[in-house]
């Protein structure tokens, strides 16, 4: 099962002892896990009445909101929650997901605020996953949103065993996990509706140009910094379809040569020749499907370099377990990824 945690920072319920014993555990400095501490708990906080300051509160826990150290304390301590897993996995309270059998122990996946737990559907796991939640929100402050939280299991889980699990740990049972840091946790046979997004965000901001007298440098501009960027994130993982690469440069054409819903102007070259370098009678504009291979092979070079990462111990597990990357063969149970 694949639980996805929806966490808000609550900034005053941080409790600073557990900021000092995560610092100290870290290994800092102790001259600066002092400066730390004592940064931290020198807030005051005073109350404006009819235009007059009343009173003067010192908390005992607690972050001060808008101090640019409060974020970074906040990504220290989550290094207590995967601790907490790690712990749970290591003692064998908490049995993580394997891809194969071979393949290496997944149990939790944490960037920032959006948080992936993986574990086997199982009483034992779910009682778990409740108590390290309680323990951390008890401890640092993060309140789980069980409203938004979710989480998903095999489809050979009974359903009054899904039932089960759910009530144990508070959580919606769901098919599936739509998004994770952004981007699809699954891909159906019609890819293109799940990168539908890009598209509709392009339009959006071509609608909000149409309007604004634009000269042709701004247009040009406007195309290689805002437009073109948009697809960037989502081709660092994934090859998109070549129908969605067609209909942004269908929108990134008529947006150049001045079309809208009311009118079509002519288009008086191709797009492919406006992509060729400007010392060939070009503009420069990315050919996204060159750009989507390039910021791929970055991710192949990764793999390649970083044989000990996660993914590429899991990949290799996987997809090609007696030979190397360059020699993988794609096979029809591959993943889009």
């Amino acid at each position: 099962m694949a639980i996805k945690l929806d966490m808000s920072k609550v900034y005053d319920r941080v409790e600073w002892v557990f900021i000092e014993q995560m610092v100290r555990k870290l290994g800092f400095f102790e001259r600066w896990i002092n400066l730390i501490i004592r940064r931290v708990s020198s807030i005051s906080y005073s109350f404006m009445l009819n235009g007059s300051i009343y009173g003067l509160i010192n908390p005992s826990r607690g972050l001060c909101q808008g101090d640019p150290l409060s974020p970074y304390m906040f990504l220290l301590c989550v290094e207590g929650f995967s601790s907490l897993v790690s712990q749970a996995v290591n003692s064998g309270e908490f049995l993580g997901f394997q891809c194969s059998r071979d393949g290496p122990t997944i149990s939790h996946l944490f960037f920032v605020d959006d948080s992936l737990l993986f574990a086997q559907a199982m009483v034992s796991n779910c009682v778990s996953i409740r108590r390290i939640l309680d323990a951390y929100a008890r401890a640092l402050g993060h309140i789980i949103n069980f409203d938004k939280s979710a989480m998903c299991v095999s489809l050979s889980i009974p359903s009054q065993e899904c039932d089960r699990l759910a009530a144990i740990i508070g959580f919606e049972v769901v098919d599936f996990h739509e998004r994770y840091l952004g981007l699809p946790y699954f891909t159906r046979r019609k890819k293109k509706e799940i990168f539908d997004v890009i598209t509709g965000r392009i339009w959006d901001k071509i609608r909000g140009w149409r309007d604004k007298f634009l000269s042709v440098g701004g247009k040009e501009v406007l195309i290689k910094a805002v437009i073109q960027s948009v697809p960037t994130y989502s081709m660092s993982l994934f090859q998109l379809p070549k129908c969605l690469l067609q209909e942004t440069y269908r929108l990134s054409a008529r947006f150049w040569w001045g079309s809208n819903c009311q009118s079509r102007k002519i288009h008086w070259c191709t797009w492919s020749r406006l992509c060729e370098a400007k010392e060939k009678g070009g503009l420069g504009f990315r050919d996204l499907e060159i750009f989507n291979k390039v910021v791929l092979a970055n991710q192949c070079w990764c793999l390649m370099n970083n044989g000990n990462s996660l993914v590429a111990r899991v990949l290799k597990v996987c997809y090609f377990p007696n030979d190397n990357f360059i020699d993988a063969e794609v096979k029809s149970t591959t993943s889009f990824i």
